[in-house]
């Protein structure tokens, strides 16, 4: 259930003491990516630690900043996935064992923190989210009560989406379930068909938190992504990163002006929705979504064969054209047929301050599901 929209630091210890997130496994200021580097000097100085984003990352670079990935902290983060502890998340909760989940508000697409977009625009979108369309949302949900997100998974499904690239339909559906909203609120859902990103990573990540910590089972639990490397948890290994080198996005549709050297490695923590079995392991629910992550949609019938060697199971309550949805992925099937899950993702400048420049898909490291097996059956 979607229960809530608050700001960050009630949520997450870690943020609550002045410390920041980031997508991906652990890595420190000096090492990140320019575009997630970005994204932290502006979070940590609108957060008030600095008075520039520079002497920000300076405090961060001299470990004044305590970091961590926002998955060891039970929640995820799209692309740069930098979080404080004023940000607005949304907050979901699993009605029968408690645990909870979290995610930022999705910025829109183009130039956005998330991306390294570091500009004023970018800095008033912020405050203007965390001020006004928080607060907003957070009214809503307390005068319609917490909203079931399966449910809204499933319609969204039915009507075109995977929940990763292609995410219209669902935030038309979540807009529509808290109406009325203020009408500046309601355009900027509305006219941001990203929207609906944020929540189905919220909703996977609840599922895989509930999913942890089951000896022996090498059911996926997280992959994510910083930019220099990608990390693999399974259920099984509990807290345990195993690491290998994020790969550029390939195949990619990228904007018109724009070459593959100018793309950034492989970023965020949106991957959940795959591990979930959703995004590129639902895209037989969804070929429009293909042509915008460089992919033929004549691929798809072969492409779910592919993916569907490596579920964990059928989902009992998600349904595809060609049968049940996938739910979640096996990492013994993963390291057996060398089938790993693929994401659809949205593509950085590798400079910061451009922003999103296309979509693609990438392939985490295969030889990160075999360490982490082979630790599981250590």
């Amino acid at each position: 259930m979607l229960v809530g929209v608050v700001p960050a630091g009630e949520v997450v210890a870690h943020l609550a003491a002045g410390g920041a997130c980031h997508a991906g496994p652990p890595i420190g200021s000096a090492a990140m990516c320019p575009p997630m580097r970005a994204a932290l000097g502006v979070a940590l100085a609108l957060e008030g630690v600095a008075d520039s984003p520079a002497e920000a990352l300076a405090l961060a670079d001299g470990g004044r900043v305590a970091l961590a990935p926002n998955h060891d902290c039970g929640g995820v983060g799209p692309m740069s996935g930098v979080v404080t502890g004023s940000m607005p998340v949304l907050v979901a909760r699993d009605e029968a064992t408690g645990l909870q989940a979290w995610c930022p508000l999705n910025e829109g697409s183009g130039r956005v923190l998330r991306y390294g977009a570091d500009d004023e625009e970018v800095v008033a979108r912020l405050i203007w989210m965390r001020d006004v369309l928080a607060p907003e949302l957070a009214r809503a949900l307390q005068v319609h009560g917490p909203l079931g997100l399966l449910e809204l998974h499933a319609r969204s499904l039915q009507l075109g989406d995977e929940a990763h690239h292609r995410t219209e339909a669902g935030t038309e559906l979540i807009a529509d379930a808290l109406a009325p909203l203020e009408p500046d609120v309601d355009a900027f859902i509305r006219c941001n068909g990203q929207f609906f990103l944020n929540v189905a990573m919220v909703f996977a990540k609840l599922a895989l938190v509930c999913a942890e910590g089951v000896a022996g089972s090498s059911l996926v639990t997280a992959v994510a992504r910083n930019g220099v490397e990608v990390g693999v948890k399974l259920s099984g290994t509990g807290d345990r990163w195993f690491v290998g080198p994020a790969a550029l996005p390939d195949p990619a549709a990228l904007y018109p002006g724009y070459a593959r050297d100018d793309m950034q490695a492989d970023l965020g923590d949106s991957a959940i929705v795959e591990v979930y079995g959703l995004g590129a392991l639902a895209i037989g629910a969804s070929p429009l979504s293909a042509p915008s992550v460089g992919i033929d949609s004549a691929s798809i019938p072969e492409r779910m064969v592919a993916f569907r060697s490596i579920a964990a199971r059928e989902h009992p309550a998600l349904s595809l054209p060609d049968g049940p949805a996938i739910l979640g992925v096996d990492a013994r099937a993963v390291v057996r047929t060398g089938v790993v899950p693929p994401i659809h993702t949205g593509i950085a400048h590798r400079r910061p301050g451009v922003g999103q420049i296309g979509g693609g898909v990438t392939l985490p490291p295969l030889s990160a599901f075999v360490a982490a097996v082979a630790a599981l059956d250590g």
